[in-house]
């Protein structure tokens, strides 16, 4: 497999060092080992630094992050540190903050160890674009992406991927919960899920509760899904287990989830079979590369025009082009168009979605249906992420705490469903306000990645915060007032519970999140993608979340990861048929 190959994969520093003595001879370190300490994710990042007079000779590391996404990161920067001799200068994609706490405790390292980093710049290789014709160029390297360039290959064409990001992946590795399939082997051998009655129908069903969601996409689901599974056990080693879901908001019971947690996760454990899979197959991948438009040629689709990682604008041409770019999140003005009740979310995907692939096929005449169907998240920390909403405070289990906006006032009553008012208040902000009974496990994990503003005095707690202070002493002040009855005046909060300000006061910022994108391109079973009069596009295919028609406006658990590797499987084949 083709891939970029960097000198350094995160761009890199030099280290100009300073020893001990003078002249060409002298040290640049003080050998021996060294600890340094920073905060990550999910707690402390530790690392071991072994030095000898003139190299990094070792670096090991103890840290509590996500596995996949955090430890990988800080795998590769390791690596990287060693055979460079530098300290990366750039964040991994999708792990900012595990990759922030490794440069900075590196950095600590290095100046125990009496060396110091300077801002010499270490030249990259970037990608050699030596390949920029194929069969199938496929725009995006998330779960359906690199799914239907592994299907591709493996019936012998040549695929070309191309991915904006540092990492492949996209948004998988953050899937919280598991994968939807009817009738794979796994199940089939299940007594739970025979004795439930289980079946492609039931899946089928399970999908149609929305009205909205087309019959032709839930039955290609569906009927393909257990093949997948199959498939990715059979050839790719991925042990899965069945996982029937007890969830009361499903008016048709989840007899169909499937878990992979091998790696740590379902989405982080297929990510990981899916490129080790893509790295054993001739597939040219050429990441930090950036798709603009697409070629067309006499109504058909030839082709991408993308931006280069060495500043040139190329053209990558094709037999046909399959989209798999995902979701809009990061796309602010996008998300306020479609949805206009969403113009001040946040996001908490982990990839650099900007709906390109979407706008991409609507400039050639593709049809886009529920675009404004976006599942939102009630509590998501701008650059951390989403917030796990029953064990914090703002969640569905809230304690001691208020939610203020930028006024520092109060505007709603402390629930779940509280998401339409920050929604409204000025530039979407929310600010938890809580004490020191609120100081769970999760609010200190949170801290420990430097999100969590810890004060002595209310007053103190807004000016860290950047809200009034005063203002904010007076608001917890009226509401602990109010409630002193049991009785919530200003906005009915169910159970009311004051805000212990006797001691430290904490308090984090954060906003409603666009997670999930149900709506998109419209496609038929095939992954053809659309025109207005909802005929195919000749050349142009598309599968993922960049995709709609399959959710309608609702998405079941489960099948929003399902949809991707279902889907990109269904576009390989369909495009390798198209092909022969």
């Amino acid at each position: 497999m083709k891939t970029r190959r960097f000198a350094s994969a995160v761009g890199c520093i030099a280290l100009l060092l300073s020893g001990c003595g003078s002249g060409p001879s002298a040290a640049k370190y003080k050998a021996g080992e060294y600890t340094a300490t920073a905060a990550g994710r999910n707690g402390d990042v530790t690392l071991h630094v072994t030095f000898t007079s003139d190299n990094i000779e070792k670096i090991t590391t103890e840290n509590q992050e996500t596995q996949g996404i955090g430890t990988a990161a800080i795998d590769t920067l390791i690596q990287e540190t060693i055979d460079n001799q530098a300290v990366p200068a750039d964040m991994v994609s999708g792990a900012t903050i595990s990759s922030n706490a490794y440069v900075t405790a590196l950095k600590d390292a290095i100046a125990q160890a009496g060396g110091t980093a300077a801002t010499a710049a270490v030249s990259a290789e970037g990608n050699d674009y030596s390949t920029t014709d194929a069969d199938v160029i496929i725009v995006g390297g998330g779960a359906a992406g690199m799914t239907a360039a592994v299907t591709l290959a493996d019936q012998g064409d040549s695929v070309i991927l191309l991915e904006k990001s540092d990492n492949l992946g996209g948004n998988t590795p953050a899937a919280a919960n598991g994968i939807n399939a009817a009738d794979s082997q796994v199940q089939l051998n299940d007594q739970q899920y025979k004795d439930a009655g289980a079946s492609v129908e039931g899946l089928e069903n399970l999908q149609s509760q929305n009205t909205e969601a087309r019959k032709n996409l839930v039955d290609a689901f569906a009927e393909n899904s257990g093949s997948v599974i199959d498939w990715m056990n059979s050839d790719l080693g991925v042990d899965f287990k069945v996982d029937i879901q007890e969830d009361p908001r499903n008016a048709v019971q989840n007899y169909y989830m499937l878990q992979a947690d091998a790696d740590g996760s379902t989405g982080i454990t297929l990510t990981n079979a899916m490129e080790t899979a893509l790295s054993k197959r001739d597939v040219t991948v050429y990441k930090n590369t950036d798709a603009i438009s697409l070629i067309t040629q006499d109504d058909q689709v030839t082709g991408i025009k993308a931006d280069c990682d060495d500043g040139q604008e190329r053209e990558f041409t094709g037999k046909a082009v399959l989209l798999a770019t995902g979701g809009f999140g990061h796309n602010q003005e996008l998300l306020a168009k479609v949805n206009p009740k969403l113009a001040n979310a946040t996001t908490d995907e982990i990839a650099p979605t900007t709906g390109e692939g979407l706008l991409m096929a609507q400039a050639v005449g593709a049809k886009a249906v529920d675009l404004d169907a976006i599942q939102t998240f009630p509590v998501v920390i701008s650059g951390y992420g989403m917030c796990t909403p029953n064990k914090l405070p703002g969640g569905m289990s809230l304690d001691g705490a208020v939610i203020v906006n930028d006024n520092a006032e109060r505007f709603t009553a402390e629930q779940f469903e509280a998401g339409d008012a920050i929604l409204q208040q000025p530039n979407g902000n929310a600010y938890m306000i809580f004490g020191k009974n609120d100081l769970n496990d999760d609010i200190k994990q949170i801290m420990s990645a430097g999100y969590v503003q810890e004060a002595d005095s209310l007053s103190e707690l807004g000016e860290k915060l950047g809200i009034d202070g005063d203002t904010l002493a007076k608001t917890v002040s009226a509401y602990n007032d109010d409630i002193a009855d049991g009785t919530d005046d200003a906005y009915g909060r169910q159970n009311p519970t004051a805000v212990d300000a006797s001691g430290k006061v904490y308090g984090f910022k954060y906003g409603v999140g666009a997670h999930y994108f149900m709506g998109g391109i419209l496609i038929d079973e095939n992954t053809h993608v659309l025109n207005e009069q909802e005929q195919p596009i000749a050349g142009l295919y598309a599968a993922g979340e960049v995709t709609g028609g399959f959710h309608g406006t609702q998405r079941i658990d489960g099948s929003g990861i399902g949809d991707s590797f279902v889907f990109g499987r269904i576009a390989g084949n369909a495009i390798a048929s198209a092909l022969k």
